[in-house]
């Protein structure tokens, strides 16, 4: 009769009955602590202790069996054991915390992840005294200008990090990929690289983030001339921004040109854009750069003096723009904010509208233009929940991008107010908008209308929540 099979069901099945009987006690409702690991893989070792006693006590036949039989066990044992080693030597946590929301992280960060999403619920009305040639028109309604999904974080390290975003159109809803980027920061150096769909460096208002604008919406210079957050494909490398002590940072980049990203390598006329350079730098007289990424004194414990410049150059088929920008922005540890900045836009060849990149395959226009802008912003915080603001823009198109007898100059005088209830993460911001002279183009995410001059008014309440 063969003994092996039987010897071989003693064994498993008293490993089993082990386990079974264990489970009430050991096995908690949530996952297992290192120490209640340890507990069990002490009690597996004093079981098999027993079970080598009395396999070592059978007759020599069944011996062979019964060894194969325990080295099964011991190599279980032996996997426990390397896994309480791994949740030992690298921890991993996860929860909300209230400033930056959820994360999943090792203890050292070295890993990282970060999910999130923000949207923006307004309610405008757009009243113009020439809707038309003839007649005012009033219209109002709800929109989502903004509702984006977010994953940023690090890999191995923090000087691996990425970020991805898929933005919702503010006229279909439909959700595309925006932001889409790794980037490494060199060690030991000044340097980082940086490549995939990022934010053109060349504006500040337009590489700030949307949340933590001061107005409801970003100004109509960034919304037309820059194209909102303004992603380019392209690469870059940047000087200074993983030193918070240094004073001055820069960042340059080959692109793909402006109005041209979720597109093919392909050139103009495929592309609405060739390629493009752009470049910013900037210098911090005062403060801290953590307090730089927003429009607001809000939390802000000392002064803040930032200068800035930058600029793009995008080509597309014979036509070549040149957009430059210089700004500076001044917050006070008492709640004031200020923000000024010129923006200037020249065009070799100019083949369209401001909105657009222009370009022709054949030898285009012989004309060439420039737009000139100026923006200024204030602000000031009271009990860190309410705060009243103004803005005023200055914008003068050069006339040959518009039709015959339109108005090439806009501007733009608003006021409004914050309410923070948890800062930027939620708060509540209203805007009225007065354009005397009307607008010569139209901007849907700004609530902005072309009109045929007079008034144009725009009132705007807006709800912002960040998950």
């Amino acid at each position: 009769m063969n003994r092996t099979l039987p010897t071989f069901v003693l064994v498993v099945g008293a490993c089993c009955g082990t386990w079974c009987n264990a489970a009430p006690e050991t096995v908690p409702a949530t996952n297992p602590s290192t120490q209640e690991l340890l507990d069990e893989v002490r009690a597996l070792r004093s079981e098999v202790k027993d079970l080598h006693q009395k396999l070592d006590a059978r007759p020599a036949t069944t011996q062979p069996d019964a060894a194969i039989s325990a080295e099964v066990v011991n190599r279980t044992i032996r996997d426990i054991q390397r896994d309480v080693t791994l949740s030992d030597e690298i921890p991993i946590t996860a929860g909300y915390f209230p400033n930056r929301g959820f994360l999943i992280r090792t203890d050292d960060e070295s890993f990282l992840l970060h999910p999130w999403a923000y949207v923006q619920i307004r309610n405008a009305t757009n009243y113009r005294e020439n809707a038309t040639a003839t007649s005012a028109d009033t219209e109002n309604g709800f929109e989502l200008p903004r509702l984006k999904l977010i994953l940023d974080g690090n890999l191995y390290s923090k000087d691996l990090t990425y970020q991805f975003i898929w933005a919702s159109s503010d006229t279909t809803g439909n959700l595309q990929l925006q932001d889409a980027w790794g980037r490494y920061h060199i060690p030991n150096t000044p340097f980082a690289i940086r490549a995939g769909q990022i934010r053109d460096p060349v504006d500040h208002e337009q590489i700030l983030f949307a949340t933590t604008s001061l107005t409801p919406d970003r100004s109509i210079v960034n919304n037309v001339l820059l194209n909102g957050d303004d992603i380019v494909k392209g690469a870059s490398i940047g000087y200074g921004y993983d030193d918070p002590n240094s004073a001055f940072r820069t960042e340059v980049a080959i692109t793909s040109g402006e109005r041209n990203f979720g597109t093919t390598y392909q050139e103009f006329p495929t592309n609405t854009a060739s390629w493009g350079a752009a470049g910013r730098a900037e210098y911090k007289a005062l403060g801290d750069w953590n307090k730089y990424n927003q429009f607001t004194a809000l939390g802000d414990t000392q002064d803040l003096l930032v200068f800035g410049a930058g600029f793009d150059y995008t080509e597309a088929g014979t036509t070549a723009a040149l957009t430059h920008v210089v700004d500076v922005q001044y917050d006070s540890s008492q709640g004031l904010g200020l923000y000024a900045a010129y923006l200037g836009r020249y065009t070799r060849h100019n083949g369209g509208p401001p909105t657009t990149n222009g370009g022709f395959t054949g030898a285009g226009p012989d004309f060439n233009t420039y737009d000139s802008t100026f923006r200024l912003m204030a602000a000031y915080l009271i009990d860190g929940h309410w705060e009243p603001f103004v803005r005023y823009e200055y914008i003068h198109f050069d006339g040959r991008e518009l039709s015959a007898g339109t108005n090439p100059t806009v501007h733009d005088f608003t006021l409004g107010f914050n309410y923070y209830f948890h800062a930027h993460r939620a708060k509540i911001t209203a805007g009225a908008t007065y354009l005397p002279n009307g607008s010569p183009i139209s901007n849907t995410i700004s609530d902005l209308q072309q009109s045929h001059g007079g008034n144009e008014v725009i009132l705007q309440l807006q709800f912002q929540l960040i998950l």
